[in-house]
């Protein structure tokens, strides 16, 4: 029964190798890209396949489980740029969603345990299905990433208007805060923008009223 089993699956799949992998994926992705990476190890896939996808505008979007180490490449250029997303769910597997339709995920027939190996399972059904919790996954992760951005942003920004009250000059700010005098007056710049300020007075009334300082 359980032979079986694995024999009907492999009618809808099959079993590949990751440098197959990322031949497949970049020569026959046509509109979409998902892929889970769990925490541990890098995963199998080299960032010249992100590279030709985005250079063929191919959406890619990738979620992966912060580690305790850093992040090292593809993931970590895919984060900087946007397109890969940290999750607070614990991802254990690594997984692809190829166009809605095709998913790769770790060999589990314990006949042919396949180590280094992939499942293709070409299914619509399996596919699209993924994909759609994946893109709640993502929205969630999104907003996330967009709340830490703000926060950062309020953070640096009472800061900045902190230094500037004490009656700093921008040299004096800038050592304090560990920054050059150019990308103080620059930062600076930007939260007077964000403040719709046109003077640093008029910023530091509207840093006030927000509660800033």
């Amino acid at each position: 029964m359980q032979r079986a089993a694995y024999q009907d699956r492999r009618v809808l799949g099959a079993d590949i190798s990751s440098v197959l992998l990322s031949a497949e994926l970049t020569d026959l992705t046509r509109a979409e890209l998902l892929v889970i990476a769990p925490a541990s190890g890098p995963i199998p896939l080299p960032s010249a396949v992100f590279g030709a996808l985005r250079a063929r505008n191919v959406k890619v979007r990738v979620l992966f489980t912060p580690g305790r180490e850093p992040l090292t490449d593809p993931v970590a250029t895919l984060a900087r740029d946007g397109i890969a997303l940290p999750t607070p769910l614990d991802l254990p597997h690594f997984l692809v969603v190829r166009d809605r339709a095709v998913v790769y995920l770790p060999n589990q027939d314990p006949t042919h345990p396949g180590t280094g190996r992939l499942s293709r399972v070409r299914s619509v059904v399996m596919g699209d299905s993924l994909a759609t919790v994946f893109g709640l996954m993502w929205d969630t992760a999104l907003q996330r990433a967009q709340a830490a951005r703000t926060t950062a942003r309020i953070d640096e920004g009472e800061e900045l208007m902190r230094a500037l009250s004490d009656g700093l000059t921008d040299d004096q700010a800038a050592v304090m805060l560990h920054m050059s005098r150019r990308t103080f007056a620059r930062r600076v710049s930007d939260m007077m923008h964000r403040l719709d300020a046109s003077t640093r007075f008029q910023a530091g009334v509207h840093a006030a009223r927000r509660g800033w300082i």
